[in-house]
């Protein structure tokens, strides 16, 4: 079933609503990376003259009446909110809505937070969302009148670009550069570095208008070049965020192979038969290796969805650990650090914010020496199919 919903506040004085007060440093947040959740939030912020839109769809297995309460906090330490607003919505199970909610811009950042509430039992899904007057993010991409939400595009597939408010043409930088995996967590000296990213080419297309991309790669698209606003996608092929060809399964192996073996993996230069012996040099055995290769593409597939940036989400510092590691048994959140804990080893992973205008939520792994033994055990279960 699709909804649209589309609301508008204005922030003033209002009541708090009746919700645990507990802040999100202490609320964990697994939900937000979780695939197997009752509920799927996905969203997009977009700055426009004085105001900032929140575009989103909503999904869910729970074929009953949730409630959608949408709060103000001033930060993500404080433990209670205001209330904005509150709607009750009724879905089928698998039931999918979609909207759009609009907040005022204010001087200092502060955080949107939805609480989706099953209104049986009173579980609730709790998403926060950072608000700041200077969000780099002043367009949106449509397709088939259907907001884009994901940050990677098809080949060959129409688009429309708006930038809401603007006269001028649009002005596309495309970069052709394979961004690298990072190193490893116990690296200190050598973590990943965002590179200052020069275009390898431009084309300009008049606001509102349609185009297709035949170029897989990074793109970023402004009203203003020398501004520090415009919309960031990739495009990706038309499996991704799952890999189906032998040369793209190659990449994400980097993190469990020996420099031999992955030497040997880009020599194999997308035969089957010989990077299946390689494989099989890895795990020993047949059986493990098939364990092996639909675990952890599972991961890999996962990490594309959950974490692609101005890079495919495999590479970048939370997509490495989500592979390795899995999903977190619990994550917190404070206003520039993502917090994720291991309870079986014991093992916190903290993740501080370096957004950009090729990424708003990027994140950087705090890299440090005492993640070594860890991280060898860990490549180990994986090679024996044990993970």
């Amino acid at each position: 079933m699709e909804m649209k919903i589309v609301l508008s506040i204005l922030l003033t004085t209002t009541t708090l609503i009746g919700l645990k007060a507990q802040s999100f440093e202490d609320e964990n947040l697994i939900h937000l990376y979780q695939p197997t959740s009752e509920v799927q939030f996905n969203y997009c912020l977009v700055r426009e003259k004085d105001s900032l839109s929140i575009y989103y769809t909503l999904k869910t297995a729970i074929s009953e009446s949730l409630q959608l309460a949408w709060e103000a906090r001033g930060s993500y330490a404080e433990k209670t909110g205001k209330q904005l607003s509150v709607d009750s919505i009724q879905l089928s199970a698998n039931g999918t809505i979609s909207g759009q909610y609009k907040v005022g811009l204010q001087a200092d950042p502060w955080l949107l937070v939805l609480n989706i509430r099953q209104s049986t039992t009173g579980r609730s899904w709790p998403y926060p969302m950072l608000i700041e007057k200077n969000y780099p993010v002043n367009g949106f991409i449509e397709k088939n009148n259907e907001k884009i939400l994901e940050p990677y595009l098809k080949p060959n597939t129409s688009y429309r670009f708006e930038f809401p408010g603007e006269s001028s043409d649009l002005f596309f930088s495309y970069y052709a550069r394979d961004f690298s995996s990072p190193f490893p967590p116990f690296s200190i000296n050598t973590g990943t570095v965002d590179p200052v990213l020069i275009p390898d080419s431009t084309f300009t297309l008049e606001n509102r208008s349609e185009m297709s991309f035949d170029k897989e790669g990074l793109y970023l698209v402004q009203t203003d070049t020398i501004s520090v606003q415009g919309i960031s996608f990739r495009v990706e092929s038309q499996s991704f965020p799952k890999y189906t060809t032998i040369q793209d399964l190659i990449g994400p192996l980097v993190y469990i192979s020996t420099q031999d073996e992955f030497k040997a993996l880009q020599g194999a230069q997308g035969d089957k038969l010989k990077f299946d012996q390689i494989i099989l040099g890895i795990t020993k055995d047949k059986d493990r290796a098939r364990r092996f290769m639909k675990s952890y593409f599972s991961q890999v597939e996962m990490a594309n969805r959950l974490f692609t940036s101005y890079k495919e989400g495999w590479k970048t510092d939370q997509g490495m650990i989500y592979i390795l590691f899995g999903l977190p048994d619990e994550i917190r959140q404070t206003d520039q650090n993502q917090l994720w804990y291991y309870k079986n080893s014991r093992t916190k992973f903290s993740f501080v914010k370096r957004g950009s205008i090729y990424d708003p939520h990027y994140y950087s792994l705090f890299r440090d020496e005492q993640y070594s033994e860890l991280w060898y055990n860990t490549v180990d279960l994986w090679r024996k199919g044990r993970f």
